[in-house]
């Protein structure tokens, strides 16, 4: 009878234990014992974060940021890394201050607006894409994109931005939320990018500097040098229309490409500053309840 009893007492236990695993695993339902502090998260990147505090900072703020775009030529001046890091960035900026967590960037996106190039296009090599620029196909884009927000919303995010520095994905992002209706599951997200967040902004500029706009020009410069100054290289532009290597540069006037010679860090940090100021109020209004229908 004690046998039985002890017997009964230990798979109880054994029970009661794997019952605070499987609760300690549900987002927002950590024990007590596991949960981090409530305060400010140490760091706001995915892949910094240990699991309890991954769980708290979404029980805190259940936002996710993430951003894509392709390794691109963007003249002889910039960094191959132009479009996915300033996306990143923006984002980087953005979770300072909504709170939330960025998921690490996606380096791949399609090379021409949606659908993009198919598998079979790419391999044919029916349209230009200027090596050393990589792309993938629509398909897999769309398939990927799409997957990895419903594994977002699976995690328990309720918000999520998906973020394309790559004008491309930025339409594909933004199609991809039409077909959906900005939903999957319980978590709401919106696709764009740069062009999206900031297109207002964007006209603006092309009045007031119509020659500064533009893939790889000053606009698009400035941001690298507020980014990584050691990325660009200015007097490089002077030899675009000259160089071996192809550019979609090269159809540029060359008074467009003198221009980019005034780019500069500080024009690049409004534009990352005022694109993440956006992004974070979008990612806070996602939030709030939804007015009843």
């Amino acid at each position: 009878m004690k046998n039985s009893t002890h017997l009964s007492r230990r798979s109880f236990l054994r029970r009661g234990s794997a019952a605070a695993v499987v609760a300690a695993i549900q987002p927002g339902h950590l024990i007590a014992q596991e949960r981090a502090p409530a305060k400010e998260t140490k760091s706001h990147k995915y892949e910094d974060l240990l699991p309890e505090e991954f769980f708290a900072e979404l029980e805190r703020a259940p936002i996710v940021y993430w951003s894509c775009g392709s390794m691109e030529e963007h003249g002889l001046q910039n960094a191959l890394g132009t479009d996915l890091f300033t996306a990143y960035e923006i984002c980087l900026r953005a979770v300072k201050i909504s709170g939330g967590i960025v998921f690490p960037p996606v380096p791949f996106a399609i090379a021409y607006p949606p659908p993009g190039l198919s598998r079979r296009e790419l391999r044919e090599k029916t349209k230009e894409t200027f090596p050393p620029s990589l792309w993938v196909s629509g398909e897999l884009c769309r398939q990927l994109y799409t997957e990895l927000m419903e594994s977002l919303a699976d995690l328990g995010f309720k918000a999520c931005i998906a973020f394309g520095g790559h004008a491309p994905a930025d339409s594909l992002l933004q199609q991809i939320e039409k077909e959906l209706g900005g939903r999957i599951g319980a978590m709401r997200f919106w696709g764009g990018g740069t062009v999206r967040i900031l297109q207002d902004h964007l006209r603006e500029q092309a009045k007031e500097d119509p020659l500064g706009t533009g893939h790889g020009m000053k606009w698009e410069t400035s941001m690298v040098m507020a980014l990584h100054p050691e990325w660009v290289d200015l007097p490089r532009a002077k030899r675009i229309k000259d160089f071996a290597l192809p550019s979609q540069l090269k159809k540029q006037s060359q008074e467009r490409i003198d221009h980019i010679a005034t780019a500069n860090a500080e024009l690049g940090n409004r534009i990352l500053n005022l694109a993440a100021e956006r992004t974070a109020k979008l990612a806070q209004e996602m939030l709030k309840p939804e007015p009843a229908k």
